[in-house]
């Protein structure tokens, strides 16, 4: 018997070591496969890459501005099929209505706190300089929290999941933004759908869930950023990826408060800086992979590069009550500042050439 347990024991030992073995051959193979690409990439961009020669020039490059506060088809259409790099409409929202608006969303993040807008980047998701309200998260928040779940083993005995909770709190937070005291109020991003849906060619409204209760996502989420910010600009985009004329991932921000630029010294705090890069096909991506890849890092080494390999901004100075359409997947940052505080509303569109524009948060 004790014969029998000893050499059971061994065989445990020898087998822990065969498997620890090939443990660390398939980390220094995949170490060694991830730094290959890595060369084979910087190979590309040393010999191959030019990211100044991807800069628009001409229509493709402008700030399209809007003064009599109406979203415009055309204008809509040139930003869709990137022969514009933003959509700036003044007085889209009355102003003094949005400061006013402002001023209650930051005491009512004085008083629940709110939550961090995470950022998603190559390490995963990382905190930002900008807090949000409501009674969901961001979806891509959802997501990481439902997969993190998964990776626990289940959900310990909860009735309801991640993303379960995230359409729960969508109808939660349509009802009591249009609630105002005993009546209600035209909240800016019902506004923005229904004129976004009267302008579009084809339509648009709220996004849904591929399944069979067909749930709506979020309209949009108020954004708060604090002076003074860690960033003076966190240059990124929200997908990663060419410019398609036939489809793309942009953003509505409509601004409430922005801090006082004279107070803080800076004639652009606050401000949104979008640069009007555009790669149009995958070897153009590629030939620049190593830079474009500072766009998913959270650090000031890759802040750096960026900054000067991507040049002189478009400068937008918002001011309460306008809305800024820009495409997401063109580098972009909100200028930090050293006080005061920034309110906006933040949508995502969804556009596919001759489709419903699709709306989510």
């Amino acid at each position: 018997m004790s014969c029998r347990l000893i050499q059971s024991t061994s065989n445990n030992v020898v087998m822990k070591r065969v498997v620890i073995h090939h443990q660390r051959r398939r980390q220094f193979s995949s170490r060694t496969r991830n730094d290959a690409i890595q060369a084979l990439f910087g190979h590309l961009e040393s010999n191959y890459g030019n990211l100044s020669s991807l800069i628009d020039t001409g229509s493709a490059a402008e700030t399209i501005v809007a003064d009599d506060g109406i979203i415009h088809t055309n204008h809509l259409k040139r930003l869709f099929e990137h022969d514009a790099t933003a959509l700036h409409v003044r007085n889209f929202y009355n102003a003094e209505n949005s400061k006013q608006l402002g001023e209650e969303l930051i005491q009512e993040s004085l008083r629940k706190g709110g939550n961090n807008w995470k950022v998603s980047t190559s390490r995963g998701l990382e905190s930002s300089d900008v807090g949000t309200l409501g009674e969901h998260p961001p979806y891509n928040v959802a997501v990481a929290r439902e997969r993190e779940t998964r990776t626990d083993g289940g959900s310990n005995g909860a009735t309801t999941t991640p993303i379960d909770e995230y359409f729960e709190g969508v109808q939660r937070e349509f009802h009591s933004r249009r609630r105002k005291g005993t009546g209600y109020q035209l909240w800016p991003l019902d506004k923005l759908r229904l004129e976004l849906d009267e302008a579009w060619l084809f339509g648009a409204g709220l996004a849904r869930e591929n399944k069979d209760q067909r749930r709506p996502f979020g309209g949009g989420l108020p954004r708060i950023m604090r002076g003074p910010t860690r960033w003076k600009g966190f240059i990124h985009v929200d997908d990663l990826g060419p410019l398609d004329v036939l489809m793309g991932l942009f953003s509505a921000n409509i601004y409430l408060t922005v801090p006082d630029t004279a107070a803080d010294k800076n004639a652009d705090a606050g401000a949104l800086y979008i640069w009007p890069l555009g790669v149009r096909s995958r070897l153009d991506w590629y030939r620049n992979a190593i830079t474009l890849s500072s766009l998913s890092a959270q650090d000031p080494e890759s802040q750096l590069i960026l900054r000067k390999a991507l040049g002189t901004p478009n400068v937008i100075r918002p001011k309460p009550g306008d809305l800024v359409l820009l495409c997401a997947q063109r580098p972009h940052c909100a200028v930090g500042f050293s006080d005061g505080v920034r309110v906006s509303l933040q949508s995502f569109l969804q556009y596919e050439n001759d489709q419903r524009l699709l709306i989510d948060c």
